[in-house]
């Protein structure tokens, strides 16, 4: 149990809280007045007269219930009030809850205004709590007792009635004796001996059923107490059964972190896993362009050895030319030698000799422009082979091949 509280209507049969314990169980379990109010409307939907009933409110709340009564000639305790308990989910209650339920509103509800009030409910609730008040099952009827106690006293009416209609009998022949005239108190005393007939009847009928009814509340008694005992050997498997929930629980929570650091794991495995297949997948593009750069030097390669065997040639047509120029030269001494030759045939030779040495110098200037071509040829080389060793050091790292 969580706590319990009274609660009261005014004129205008709006709820209101009157009493708590504890004193802020309403405001703890956020008890709202539109809760209050379909609590009520629970209990007025029978009759407005004194009732009980275990219902689940608004928000899973559940509660156990009594309504003292609308009526002042039918009430438990004071009109118009209702006494709320709030239950737990693993609460079981007696069958005398509704009794007990009774007696606190039948005993409390008139001293509602006493200055220890509180101390007053907070003891009561603490015996509804362990089950130490007694069932109070009586209600107020137009000034008089319950018709169940009424019921239950009739025999010993009975025997009242029995004596009173004896002295009425004896009256009446005294009358009789007295005026026989009078036939109408003969009838009378026959209508009234009818009634004492009936009367005994129902005197015989309400002994048997009070017998009954006594053998009947000693089966009761013991079936409550095998129940009783059937509920305690229920707790001790409940209890039982919450100590293995709470260590099935404890495993549980266990199991689901070292599931999440699993999870983890995996997961940083699977990004690892998503990194080196990109990096694969780099190297695998990068190893392609190692391949096209190796065709490239290859042709690199091949346009050198081009230019190399142009260079011999050019060489060659050099040597040719020097010897030409020696020859030339050789010429050149014969006509000075011979210089009483025409003078035209002496300037023939020095064109020859000028465009030759024309042709001689763009030879060698050609020369050079090539062998500064293959000086560049050469620096790109190195750094096309730096860059595939480069290639085929990571290539290797990887596995790619």
């Amino acid at each position: 149990m969580k706590g319990i509280i009274i609660i009261g209507y005014n004129e205008e049969s709006k709820v209101f809280i009157d009493k708590q314990f504890p004193s802020n169980i309403a405001e703890f379990l956020k008890i709202s007045p539109q809760i209050l109010k379909e609590l009520s409307d629970h209990h007025f939907k029978k009759k407005m007269e004194p009732n009980y009933l275990e219902v689940k409110l608004e928000g899973d709340i559940n509660v156990a219930s009594f309504y003292s009564g609308f009526s002042f000639r039918h009430y438990v305790g004071t009109p118009n009030f209702t006494v709320v308990v709030f239950l737990s989910d693993d609460d079981i209650l007696s069958i005398n809850f509704e009794g007990m339920m009774r007696r606190i509103s039948h005993e409390l509800l008139p001293k509602r205004e006493a200055l220890n009030f509180d101390d007053i409910l907070g003891k009561y609730y603490t015996m509804l709590k362990n089950e130490e008040l007694s069932p109070y099952w009586e209600e107020i009827i137009e000034g008089e007792r319950s018709l169940i106690e009424r019921e239950l006293k009739k025999n010993e009416d009975g025997q009242k009635t029995k004596e009173e209609d004896g002295q009425i009998e004896k009256s009446v022949k005294d009358k009789l004796e007295k005026d026989e005239v009078k036939s109408d108190l003969v009838i009378k005393n026959s209508e009234l001996e009818n009634l004492l007939t009936e009367k005994k009847g129902k005197i015989r009928e309400l002994s048997i059923k009070y017998t009954d009814l006594a053998s009947q509340n000693a089966l009761n008694e013991e079936e409550i107490d095998t129940l009783k005992n059937e509920i305690s050997e229920q707790y001790i498997k409940l209890e039982k059964w919450s100590q293995q929930m709470a260590e099935l629980n404890e495993n549980n929570s266990k199991l689901m972190t070292e599931v999440n650091k699993l999870t983890e794991k995996l997961n940083e495995k699977e990004k690892k896993l998503t990194e080196n297949e990109a990096t694969l997948s780099q190297l695998k593009n990068e190893s392609l362009e190692i391949k096209d750069i190796e065709k490239e030097a290859e042709n690199i390669l091949q346009g050198m050895e081009d230019l190399k065997n142009i260079n011999f040639g050019l060489h060659s047509e050099i040597k040719s030319l020097e010897t030409q120029n020696a020859m030339l030269k050789e010429e050149c001494e014969k006509s000075r030698m011979s210089s009483n030759l025409n003078i035209d045939s002496m300037t023939t030779l020095k064109f020859k000799i000028k465009n030759f040495k024309e042709q001689l110098s763009s030879k060698v200037a050609r020369e050079e422009e090539i062998n500064e071509q293959i000086f560049d040829l050469k620096k790109e080389i190195k750094v096309l082979r730096r860059e595939r060793d480069h290639y085929l050091q990571i290539v290797k790292d990887n596995n790619l091949i």
